[in-house]
């Protein structure tokens, strides 16, 4: 059937029958109201099932008022009840099994919409400028143990086959685990023994509740990456212990902390690459003998996860990501219409939007969250006409792809060599190849569609009034400069670092603040140049999602990188002055032999108004009205191009 045997071959999770072996791990959407779930869970979930997922996790249920964070998060709430059964009954019609996972989140817990304290085994801040925790009682350990056993009830009345307690990424079972955030003087805090004490508590009260009506599994993080934290050597002992004592119905598998930069590498993007940590799941994994254990981080594609099958050592691994992408790419595969999956890139846009507190989308499935108003297959237009989209980046492509699969005639001018826009110069980076499937997969779509693409086509309205089309898109991106830097010159451009042009001391002028400032600081550096960063933000890189933001400036500084925040530059000749408003501090860079000035880019809608003007209907999209990232530009395209 495909070329991935182990993928597609069923397997038994604590008595649980899985179709294949892949699952979707829990994730936050943000879709909840008030805390408790919508019809957005129950189309999202089942859209996932029904595209061939084995097992759905659902996202966490907070099991206490002290760990309710963000406003779209659940509560397990016993009015959470009638939706949660429309949840599983949606998936289990569907095929796919279904579990959900309970948790507090401890002294992470942003409780601002109540203006509670978090909660933790000691007052320990997750972060610098964090919130300082309650540091809990043992009659309040109790209570958050009572809650956790109430919420396994929930999950059973609701009709989940499994439930999951997390004691990873930091969470508050996490908190007691690790020795960088619990220094306990009592029973629960010392020795492993002792930290492990109360997460093994709330284990054992959820086994004697319901370990006989459902599947009980524990998710954990091999490596916390923190220093003084729980380590690898710990994460194997935990994993032997669990497999050994406890009858668990799985062990699943990721790894990092709810600490900066830690949390970044649990959802990997695409500057570490594919599977970056299964070495580490794989060391835990050989401590069971028992339990089957599933993991996760950037199984990517399919290849990916039958690699990750093939070691022996897992029974399921997750492909959240990719499914959020493409929730059907499991059924693409097994009917032999691979080349048709939507990649995930791991752009991370999906987990930025959780972190700023709205609902969960996606750069490459816009539909993500809107399953119930917009069908996979658009439908056809009831007016087909003639288009044109000017513009073969990825707003182009992606418009014109949907407005052919809505029956219009449809043809892309693009003024490159090839189709691709700013992901052709973006694809160069360290760590952005990536960028390329989705142009591929652009690509492959429109030529699967027969819409012509004609490159090194640069348009004016009188060709395009000559073309006569029914509709224009004006998909023309933004333009980028190069520029004068006062006491230097020409001041060089992304383009010109990623294609190779710079010299031993680059200092870059960031008035941008997204990836392009990442890209050329880290390639620069990994050339073997000397680079300092200059921007005038509070923070470097602040247009990057939080989570690549960690990890990329953790990247930076490894490769010595000097970041000056709240900063600007000044040069006589080769020499560079850099004043830092933040520490009231000036340093002097000799001998600069380049200078990348990253400004923000201007919006090419050149022929928007001579063209409404000559009577055509015209339609601007992505950087064309004002640049942005590619979550904007993709979504207007997708927007337009199911209302064409």
């Amino acid at each position: 059937m495909t070329g991935y045997p182990r993928v597609f071959s069923p397997v038994d999770i604590g008595g649980v029958a899985l179709r294949n072996r892949v699952f979707v791990s829990a994730h936050t959407t943000n879709f909840g109201v008030d805390f408790l779930p919508t019809e957005r869970h129950v189309a999202y979930h089942r859209e996932r099932a029904r595209g061939g997922a084995g097992l759905i996790i659902t996202e966490p249920l907070r099991v206490h008022p002290t760990s309710l964070g963000r406003a779209g998060g659940l509560a397990a709430d016993p009015a959470a009840l009638p939706m949660l059964t429309k949840i599983t009954e949606a998936v289990l019609g569907e095929g796919a099994a279904v579990f959900s996972q309970i948790t507090h989140a401890g002294r992470h817990s942003e409780n601002v919409f109540r203006r509670a304290a978090a909660w933790g085994p000691t007052s320990h801040r997750w972060a610098a400028g964090g919130h300082v925790p309650h540091a809990m009682s043992r009659r309040e350990m109790v209570q958050v143990r009572d809650a956790y056993v109430r919420a396994a009830h929930l999950v059973a009345a609701a009709g989940f086959q499994g439930v999951e307690i997390h004691f990873g990424h930091g969470h508050l079972l996490h908190q007691f685990i690790s020795p960088a955030s619990n220094d306990r003087a009592d029973a629960y805090g010392g020795s492993e023994e002792n930290r492990l004490r109360y997460p093994l508590e709330v284990l054992d009260a959820v086994l004697d509740a319901v370990g006989h009506d459902l599947v009980v599994g524990v998710r954990m993080s091999a490596d916390e990456l923190v220093a003084g934290g729980q380590d690898l050597d710990a994460g194997r002992r935990i994993a032997h212990l669990l497999d050994t004592t406890r009858p668990i119905g799985f062990l699943n598998v990721s790894l990092a902390s709810y600490t900066v930069p830690s949390i970044g590498h649990h959802v990997a993007d695409m500057s570490e690459g594919h599977t970056p940590y299964l070495e580490q799941t794989l060391t835990v994994a050989k401590e069971c003998t028992r339990t089957p254990v599933l993991a996760a981080c950037r199984f990517a594609d399919l290849a990916d996860a039958e690699r990750g099958l093939a070691t022996g050592l897992l029974a399921a691994v997750a492909m959240t990501r990719a499914h959020i992408a493409d929730p059907f790419l499991l059924a693409k595969a097994a009917a032999g219409e691979e080349h048709r999956i939507r990649p995930c890139v791991s752009c991370n846009f999906c987990i930025g939007e959780i972190a700023g507190h709205r609902p969960m989308t996606c750069m490459m499935n816009p539909r993500t969250g809107r399953e119930a108003e917009w069908p996979e297959q658009p439908g056809t237009s009831p007016e087909p006409g003639r288009v044109l989209v000017v513009g073969g980046g990825p707003a182009g492509m992606e418009t014109a792809r949907l407005a052919a699969e809505r029956g219009h005639s449809v043809q892309v001018w693009e003024i490159g060599p090839e189709p691709g826009g700013q992901l052709r110069i973006g694809r160069r980076g360290v760590g952005r190849g990536d960028l390329d499937r989705l142009r591929a997969h652009l690509q492959h779509r429109l030529a699967e569609l027969a819409v012509p693409v004609r490159t090194s086509t640069p348009a004016t309205v009188a060709d395009v009034l000559a073309e006569g089309p029914d509709a224009v898109v004006l998909a023309t991106g933004a333009r980028h400069t190069a520029r004068e830097v006062p006491g230097w010159g020409p001041a060089l451009t992304a383009a010109d670092v990623l294609r190779g042009r710079y010299g031993r001391t680059v200092v870059v002028l960031d008035d941008d603040g997204g990836w392009t400032a990442a890209s050329v600081a880290e390639t620069a550096a990994r050339g073997g140049a000397t680079v300092h960063l200059v921007t005038a933000a509070g923070t470097a890189l602040p247009g990057v999602t939080e989570y690549s933001r960690m990890t990329a400036v953790e990247r930076l500084r490894g490769l010595g990188v000097q970041l000056w925040t709240t900063a600007d530059a000044t040069f006589t000749r080769d020499t560079a002055t850099i004043t830092s408003a933040l520490v009231d501090a000036t340093t002097t860079v000799p001998d600069v032999t380049d200078v990348v000035a990253l400004d923000p880019p201007a919006a090419r809608d050149d022929l928007a108004a001579p063209l409404a003007d000559a009577g055509l209907t015209v339609h601007v999209i992505g950087d064309a009205v004002a640049p942005r990232t590619l979550l904007e530009a993709m979504t207007e395209a997708h927007v337009l191009g199911r209302s064409l």
